[in-house]
Parts: structure tokens; C-alpha cells; sequence
């Protein structure tokens, strides 16, 4: 029974209209229409007359499904006494309404709705006070098995059984705490906090904790290296580099470097006793070891192992959890850590399984003995975290970005590989091999902050004008407005481009950015039909992410657009807030040694550009929230820094 997604709205959660996923999987909502922040049960509250919170679970970066069931819960207070209908949260997908909960119907009564059948109770919230309403959905026991419970204030008010419940997610999924999603009307009219959201059924044994008290922030730690070894999660879990710890670039930003002596950071981090954790970030492993080497661990305060994690001699990983109820439990991978390079690793935890994964090959898990997950913590004593080694020795390998979380990730949601699951923007620390903010107003040479690219040159396409900050190239749409060559790594952690453009109206598209070398196209970005358009090359001649038609981008408005690749997945940005992200299978990247910018031969671009900012590694969202906010800033002429 894992947590899909939970809400409050008080000030560490909320950030301008983005309201934080306290489950960890990053499912962060957005405040939509004429909702507003007010007081409620928990501190702040979201008062929904004619708005919503609204949250976009993508199917290829969160596993939704319904093989379980659903509960969705919250607590309410409804503005007036009037009868109606007040949708309080509904569930969608493929423009189809799956799930809705009402807190009071035309009779003024609380309902549930599932896939064209209504649920209706004789319970009435409209007093004024704040109720708990819950609806949970059982689909665990079989056919003609299933059952409907609405429970208020702890309370069932409704049991429905024998079922045979026919509804499915298909494909991405919609959910609005508000109103209903479809018509976009049923306003609540009322004030929502604490909303959950389970793809399970939550069992009864747990209804008087959702009921009582407020759910916990489930992030408990994350780890970016960026700032010597600060958690970046609310907690402020801070860690303490040895004396022989060293900085490096990594996927993101600054990698932390462990010795053979020692672990590079540690420090005291007093985790909850957990019932699921997992813990994920990027390892390269520095020097092979002959023997086994610790290259995490979390010790109690008496320095006994709860969690060890070790690299073998043949690159295989072996984690071990000592629990409570199944004593000691160990799983090591099948696949390897490379040699030189950054692999994503993923270790986790639940009342059944635990679980490994090295890079985006499945999972290894052994069972802990328990069949029926539950809510007892298993795992206590998780007091003090070392980074790269163990409270004795060094395991010789490099993090970036590790995220604790108490949840059990099956299948890891993308942002916990592709940079910190967290709205906050900061500086991106990557090397830029080209900055780029086309402030000369005049003449033809074009002039880049990064000391990885040579001057570029502005040809007879292009122009200037005002940009967004100071001046901006035009493009005339015939030719390629600027060209010129670039340095590039031959094995490049990744790739990612933040710009502004202002794109013409026009009938098909046009590149705005592209990338080759002498033999072959590398990656090209532009407007395909209205939308953001990234074609991404690798090694084999193939193809990676294409057209995305999820996000458009208006024409004649000054637009930031982004993108970001791992080498596993790409990320498509608009705004700075992050729209979609898709599968890149086709291998190694490939090496570019030209630039064009502003159209390519006969594939004109109609699109002005300003601020350009191109990465042979992949950037954070946070870091494309920092460059969308600060445009013409970010790099120091010098270059970052390493400790």
C-alpha cells in the first residue's frame, strides 16, 4: 500500500503556484483557476470556489493502474449550506471520468462516482465544520469480490459489495481536488487540506491515522553535492564532508568523491522508523575493487548496520536491510556498475520485498516473508548516513544526487533520475559548452560566455532586435542565422538546451537549433505544428525523442523553452516547469562539432532567439526553473569552481 500522492498547503509546501508531493514521486500539483490559500485543519487550506489543484500523472513516469483499487481522502469545509453538487476530487484519463467524490450531491449528501455508477449516501457535511471524507475502493479479493466504502470522520457510511468494478487508467492521468476535471464545473465551493491519493485500498487498521493526524512529508533527504553536502529537502538533514573528500562534475551540477579511507560525507540524520524506504541516486565507480566495498550505509547510534550497501569485485551491488520483523534481508543485482561512468542505482524497501535496480534494467528483489503488506515498521535505527563508504572505510566511488524517501518505488518516477525531485530553482554548476546571450546589437561576430565554444558568426539571415534581456537574434527564415564550431566531450553525460524563442506563425515547422558534425546530424530543436520539436541522434543512426505534442508553444510570444537527456530519458520544459519526458533507447550519444542557430539550409527557422544555453550533460529541473527565471545570467566568465 503505497502513497501515490499527498498534499498539504502550508508556506514549505507551496511555491508560487506549485503545491509539493509529499509522497516523493514528484507528482507535483498545480493551483489552477480562482483557488486561493486560506487557513484550514492543518495550517493553510486551498479554498476552491471556481479553481482546483491539479495533478498530471504521466504513465512513462509514475506506474499508474488500479489492479488494486483507489482511495482518495481529504479533509473538507464547505463554504455554505447550499445543496449541489460539489465535486471535492476527480480522476481522469484519455478525457474519460474514471473516479469522482463529492462532498455533497443535489441532495446535498456525500457520493462517489466510478465509471458510470453513483454511490450515494444519507451523510451530510454541510454544517460549516470540517469533516474527513474518504472514499476507498477495494479490488484485491477477486471477482464479484470487490467492494465500495465512503468513510466520514472516520466513520463508514456507506458499504457497497459483490461487485464487479470495471474501470482502468488509460494513459496519463488527470486529478483535480476541486471540481470536476471533464466539465470543469461541480465546483467544490469549499476549503480542502491533508489530500491523499492511494492506487491501492488503504486498510481500515490505517483509517484513524489518515483521520487524525496530519501525513508526513515522505522526502526525507535529498542530496544534490552541489553546496558541500546539504540536504535540499525541508528537513535540513545536512551532512559533514570528511578531510578527504573532493567535489567533481557530475550528472548534475557537483558529484561528492569517497577515498579509500573513508566515506565522503556523513553525519547524524535521525530518519522515522520506516515501513518502506528507497534510497536513489548516480554512482561511478572509481577504482574496481578486489573485494567487497561499502559505498553506503546508515548505522544506528550505536554504530550497528541497519542498511549496508557494497559494490563486489565484479561490479555487482549487494544491499542489506536488518528489520524488525524479518531479520536480516540481503538482494544484489545482475547488472554492473561501469567503470568510469554514472549509473543510476535505485535500493529499496517494503513490508514484502526488497529490491535492487542498477541502471534501467529491471529489478531484483527478495521477499522478506510477508505477503500482506502492512504498516509496521520494519527498519529502525536509521540514525546516521554515510556517502560512499561505511563508518570504517572508503569504497573508492563518486554520488550525485541521492534521495532518501519512505516509499517503495517499483518502478522509479523519472525525476529521481533526472535531477532532484524539488520545485526549488537553483544555479545550474555544469560546464556550458555554449552561453549565449546575443547582446552584441550590432555586427557579425557572436560571442560566447563559455570558454568550450569560439566565437560564432551571425550571417545575412539574421538580425537584431529587443530580445528578452537586452538584445535578441531575428531570423529572417532563410538560412541559418548563426553558425560557427563547438568543443565537445567524445562521451557526453548527456545533452540539454534552455533558450528563448519567439516563433512565427507558420504552416508546418522550422529548426531553431541544430547540432552536427561531419558525417551526421547530432540533434536538432524547433516548432513541429505548433509544438516543441527535439530529435536526438545516437550512436546507431537512430532516433530519440520526436514530436511532442504536449507542448505547444505559441507563436509570435516570447517562449523559454528546454530540454534535458540522461541517456535514459529526455525532458521537454516550457516556461520552466516541466510537461513531458520520453524514453531515449537508441544508444551511446553522438559528438557534435557544429552549431547552427536559427534555421538549417532549407529547413528554415521563423523563431527569434535570446539566451542559449547548450550542456553536454543533463540538467535539473530545478536548474531550468533558475535559467527560465534569470534570463541573460548564470555563468561566470571564470567557470565554476571545484572544491
Amino acid at each position: 500500500m503505497a502513497q501515490a500522492a499527498g498534499y498539504s498547503f502550508n508556506p514549505e509546501t507551496v511555491w508560487g503556484d506549485t503545491v509539493r508531493d509529499l509522497a516523493g514521486y514528484g507528482l507535483h500539483g498545480k493551483v489552477v483557476g480562482s483557488a486561493t490559500i486560506v487557513p484550514a485543519k492543518y495550517g493553510d487550506g486551498l479554498n476552491c470556489t471556481g479553481g482546483a489543484l491539479r495533478i498530471v500523472a504521466e504513465d512513462d513516469t509514475y506506474p499508474t493502474n488500479t489492479d488494486g483499487g483507489i482511495s482518495l481522502a481529504a479533509w473538507v469545509r464547505l463554504n455554505n449550506n447550499t445543496a449541489a453538487a460539489r465535486c471535492l476530487v476527480s480522476v481522469s484519463s484519455d478525457d474519460d471520468l474514471n473516479v469522482a467524490l463529492y462532498a455533497s450531491n443535489a441532495a446535498g449528501h456525500v457520493e462517489a462516482w466510478i465509471e458510470g455508477t453513483t454511490y450515494a449516501t444519507t451523510t451530510s457535511i454541510r454544517d460549516g465544520a470540517e469533516h474527513h471524507v474518504m472514499l476507498v475502493v477495494n479490488r484485491t479479493t477477486g471477482p464479484g469480490d470487490e467492494w465500495v466504502k465512503i468513510v466520514v470522520d472516520g466513520t463508514v457510511v456507506l458499504t457497497e459489495a459483490d461487485l464487479t468494478l470495471d474501470f482502468d487508467y488509460a494513459g496519463d492521468v488527470t486529478v483535480e481536488v476541486g471540481r470536476n476535471v471533464i466539465e470543469g464545473d461541480e465546483t467544490l465551493n469549499g476549503v480542502v487540506d491533508d489530500f491523499r491519493w492511494w492506487n491501492d485500498p488503504i486498510e481500515s487498521s490505517y483509517w484513524a491515522t489518515v483521520v487524525g493526524q496530519e501525513q508526513i512529508d515522505l522526502q526525507l533527504a535529498i542530496y544534490p553535492f552541489d553546496n558541500e553536502a546539504s540536504d535540499r529537502s525541508i528537513y535540513g538533514r545536512h551532512l559533514i564532508p570528511t578531510a578527504s573528500a573532493a567535489y567533481t562534475y557530475g550528472m548534475y551540477g557537483r558529484a561528492l568523491v569517497s577515498s579509500a579511507s573513508q566515506a565522503g560525507a556523513s553525519g547524524p540524520v535521525n530518519l522515522p522508523d520506516c515501513d518502506r524506504l528507497a534510497i536513489t541516486g548516480w554512482v561511478r565507480l572509481d577504482v574496481v575493487p578486489s573485494s567487497p566495498e561499502p559505498i553506503l550505509a546508515i548505522d544506528d547510534l550505536a554504530g550497528n548496520s541497519r542498511v549496508r550497501v557494497v559494490v563486489n569485485a565484479d561490479r555487482t551491488v549487494t544491499a542489506t536491510w536488518v528489520t524488525i520483523a524479518y531479520g536480516t534481508k540481503s538482494v544484489t543485482s545482475t547488472a554492473e556498475l561501469v567503470h568510469g561512468e554514472f549509473v543510476p542505482v535505485h535500493i529499496s524497501m517494503n513490508p514484502t520485498y526488497v529490491g535492487i535496480r542498477i541502471g534501467s534494467l529491471s529489478q531484483q528483489t527478495t521477499s522478506t516473508g510477508n505477503g500482506f503488506p502492512h504498516l509496521t515498521p520494519t527498519v529502525n535505527g536509521l540514525k546516521v548516513l554515510y556517502v560512499g563508504g561505511d563508518k570504517n572505510t572508503g569504497g573508492e566511488v563518486t554520488w550525485n544526487y541521492l534521495t532518501l524517501t519512505k516509499n517503495f518505488l517499483r518502478e522509479v518516477a523519472d525525476t529521481y533520475w533526472a535531477g532532484p525531485p524539488t520545485n526549488y530553482p537553483s544555479r545550474p554548476l555544469n560546464i556550458a559548452r555554449l552561453v549565449v546571450d546575443f547582446n552584441e546589437n550590432g555586427g557579425t561576430t557572436v560571442k560566447s560566455k563559455s570558454p568550450a565554444a569560439s566565437p560564432l558568426t551571425r550571417t545575412s539571415a539574421g538580425s537584431w532586435i529587443q530580445g528578452v534581456h537586452g538584445a535578441a537574434l531575428a531570423a529572417s527564415g532563410s538560412g541559418g542565422s548563426v553558425t560557427g564550431s563547438i568543443d565537445w566531450p567524445e562521451n557526453p553525460k548527456g545533452w540539454a538546451f534552455s533558450a528563448w524563442v519567439r516563433c512565427r506563425e507558420e504552416p508546418s515547422g522550422a529548426r531553431f537549433l541544430v547540432l552536427r558534425n561531419e558525417e551526421h546530424e547530432v540533434a536538432h530543436a524547433g516548432r513541429l505544428w505548433g509544438n516543441l520539436w527535439t530529435r536526438l541522434f545516437g550512436a546507431d543512426g537512430n532516433t530519440g525523442a520526436i514530436s511532442i505534442s504536449s507542448a505547444p508553444i505559441p507563436h509570435e510570444t516570447w517562449t523559454h523553452v528546454a530540454a534535458s537527456c540522461n541517456g535514459q530519458r529526455t525532458q521537454f520544459f516550457l516556461n520552466g516547469e516541466r510537461v513531458t519526458a520520453l524514453t531515449y533507447d537508441v544508444g551511446a550519444l553522438r559528438v557534435p562539432t557544429q552549431i547552427v542557430i536559427g534555421g538549417d539550409g532549407d529547413d528554415d527557422s521563423v523563431a527569434d532567439m535570446d539566451s542559449l544555453r547548450l550542456f553536454d550533460t543533463p540538467v535539473s529541473p530545478a536548474n531550468i526553473a533558475w535559467m527560465y527565471q534569470n534570463p541573460g545570467q548564470f555563468y561566470d566568465t571564470e567557470g565554476a569552481v571545484l572544491l
